[in-house]
């Protein structure tokens, strides 16, 4: 398989002008999506959707959890870990769980909140209430 040079140097490019904070904030953009596609997931019943959902979020919540810096950080960093862990856990457990719609509307709200909190310090709007799943890149719509 021939990777794609044009999407390798549009990620080189985004990598090298994106601000920090901003890119902090757009992972928590892609974890809102993709907990609410999980939701949606769920209230249709396609268990396979909604564990591809949850699994893309949580590689994007341990994403950010291993670039924590525990010494540097201090509360800030302990508390966005247990965060992480918490979003997690409850992500993993829904799975395939009839309230999962639910939990995921509640999971959506709490990350929400943080990433709010990020834009701010970014100097970024808040996000909007309407997540939807054309928000998702084209490889995760089905």
């Amino acid at each position: 398989m021939q990777p794609n040079r044009y999407a390798i140097n549009a990620y080189n490019t985004a990598q090298l002008t994106t601000p920090p904070l901003t890119a902090v904030v757009m992972l928590y953009d892609g974890i809102i999506v993709r907990i609410a596609a999980a939701g949606e997931a769920a209230r249709k019943g396609d268990q396979d959707r909604q564990f591809k959902m949850v699994m893309s979020a949580a590689r994007i919540i341990d994403g950010l959890n291993r670039c924590l810096d525990m010494d540097k950080g201090g509360s800030v960093a302990i508390s966005l870990r247990e965060m992480y862990e918490s979003v997690a856990r409850a992500l993993f457990r829904s799975v395939g769980r009839d309230p999962s719609g639910e939990v995921a509307d509640r999971l959506v709200s709490a990350v929400r909140m943080t990433r709010d909190a990020w834009a701010e310090i970014a100097g970024l709007p808040p996000s909007s209430t309407s997540t939807t799943v054309s928000s998702l890149p084209p490889a995760l719509q089905e």
